[in-house]
């Protein structure tokens, strides 16, 4: 059993194992990209809309609401609006040459793709910087990918995939400020570009609000401890750093960081100075008719209005249905507006591997001296997950409160940080097996979670629960589909679902 269990895990600390999970990933996501029929269910009509109307402006910048625009929200202050603004760019292109949405959406579709195919390539960097083994690493991408939701979002027109491009890259320059601030020194380079990285995740989407005030809260909290307090070296070493970073680097960086802090005072500066918060309800902004033509809007004003009097938002109760949402929406399948939202359930087996592993976290609260003793950036990683799901929770439970209704539970807004807390969760399973006395079952319990999650997962729950009202409309792309249901649905628990 020693020698089998080496053998797995150099299989999975191999290139090969890691080439196999990075080829999986993009097998499912051209799956759903010349499979799925447009516009596919996380909004992908409303970024393709906006990618569109954003098309037609050379600068981001509007004095007032475009014409035509009201479907999108208030869009002249919307703050989450770089990803539709840079997307427009390649689209100009694409749409000189080719005129058929189809194949528009489907080249827009590959870049999304490649942008999420980079992420795990950072993703996999961000987890070795935190010393993760080669094998915890190539597991936890490999687990990630067979989240069902994970390759289809990547294959959607989402601005999700280019936040989820910019988290390793915004915590590996948090890394480098940490370990300099460990040895009393500042980065000055690292610092420019993790200033920069939070003002364009913002920008992106305005979630990363609280990923990053996590994140500086943390820094703050760590550069005191390691200054000591001292304030006045921490000055001199900063000023330091500026001297003698490169040059070159550093003019490019503050050219970059005028031009982005530019584009950030534009929109959340504007909106805190008229309206007094960063991301203003379009109620605040437009009238109620022109809100009304925005749909998650209207939603919630309708849900408002027929509210019951005697309405009561228990905090409990609301726990259990965003755990519950969050897991089902993780693994489930949907179909898009074209068949309005048809929703399956999960496959079995993964669905069993995602609540064990979530209740393996509860290995990180018993042994969390020892997984963060001396480990400043897992600790950070760690902070930053916390904090954003927290907030997320919080912001949720007042959507409740105020409507009535449990809206916006949706797992693919965890996806950003689940990868952040694979060293500390591996870690935890890792001291418990010890403390088992059987910390050599780790690569046959790794073998095994991977095998359940094949068995329905990725890209699988699409197939085997989806029907042609899913597809383009193409005998080809419906015959293969079909074949491939009719092939897996024997050898799937759960498969046979008609």
């Amino acid at each position: 059993m020693n020698r089998i269990g080496r053998r797995i895990y150099h299989f999975f600390s191999s290139r090969l194992f890691f080439g196999i999970v990075l080829g999986f990933f993009v097998f499912e996501a051209l799956w759903f990209v010349f499979s799925a029929v447009y516009p596919m269910a996380f909004d992908e009509d409303f970024h393709f809309g906006l990618i569109k109307l954003y098309s037609h402006y050379w600068l981001p910048f509007f004095g007032h609401q475009p014409p035509d625009a009201d479907q999108f929200g208030a869009v002249f202050r919307d703050p989450s609006y770089l990803y539709h603004y840079l997307m427009s760019f390649p689209y100009r292109f694409i749409a000189l040459f080719v005129h058929s949405e189809t194949m528009q959406v489907i080249s827009l579709r590959l870049l999304n793709v490649a942008m999420f195919t980079g992420a795990l390539l950072l993703y996999r960097k961000l987890l070795f910087g935190l010393k993760a083994s080669k094998a915890l690493a190539h597991v936890a991408l490999a687990i990630f990918i067979l989240i069902p939701i994970v390759s289809q979002l990547a294959a959607h027109i989402n601005y999700d995939n280019l936040f989820i491009v910019l988290m390793p890259l915004l915590c590996m320059s948090a890394f480098s400020l940490i370990r300099g601030f460990k040895k009393q020194q500042v980065n000055a380079l690292a610092l420019l570009a993790f200033v920069i990285l939070t003002m364009i995740l913002a920008l992106v989407k305005y979630p990363g609000l609280p990923i990053i005030l996590a994140a500086m809260l943390f820094l703050a909290v760590y550069v005191t401890l390691a200054f000591e307090g001292r304030f006045g070296r921490l000055i001199r070493r900063m000023v330091l750093g500026f001297k003698i970073a490169n040059r070159r680097v550093m003019a490019l960086l503050v050219v970059v960081l005028i031009v982005v802090f530019g584009l950030f005072a534009q929109r959340y500066g504007v909106n805190l100075a008229r309206y007094h918060n960063p991301v203003p309800d379009c109620g605040a902004v437009m009238t109620v008719k022109q809100c009304s033509a925005y749909s998650p809007w209207y939603r919630d004003y309708v849900y408002t209005h027929g509210k019951s009097e005697t309405f009561h938002a228990s905090p409990l109760r609301y726990m259990w249905l965003w755990l519950w949402g969050m897991w089902h929406r993780l693994f489930f399948a949907v179909n898009g507006p074209l068949s309005n939202y048809t929703n399956y359930d999960q496959l079995p087996m993964p669905g069993l591997v995602a609540v064990l592993l979530a209740a393996s976290l509860g290995t990180v609260l018993l042994w969390w001296r020892r997984i963060f003793r001396g480990d400043a950036l897992a600790a950070f990683c760690m902070t930053v997950a916390a904090g954003y799901i927290t907030v997320l929770w919080l912001n949720g439970y007042a959507d409740y409160s105020r409507v009535g209704e449990p809206i916006a539970i949706n797992g693919r807004y965890l996806l950003p940080v689940l990868p952040l807390m694979a060293v500390p969760l591996g870690r935890g399973i890792k001291f418990s097996l010890q403390r088992l006395k059987i910390e050599r079952s780790k690569p046959f319990l790794a073998l095994i979670a991977l095998l359940l999650l094949l068995h329905g997962g990725g890209v699988f729950t699409f197939i085997l629960r989806s029907d042609d009202s899913w597809y383009w409309p193409n005998k080809t792309v419906q015959k293969v589909n079909n074949t491939a249901r009719k092939m897996l649905a024997p050898v799937t628990t759960g498969g046979k679902y008609r």
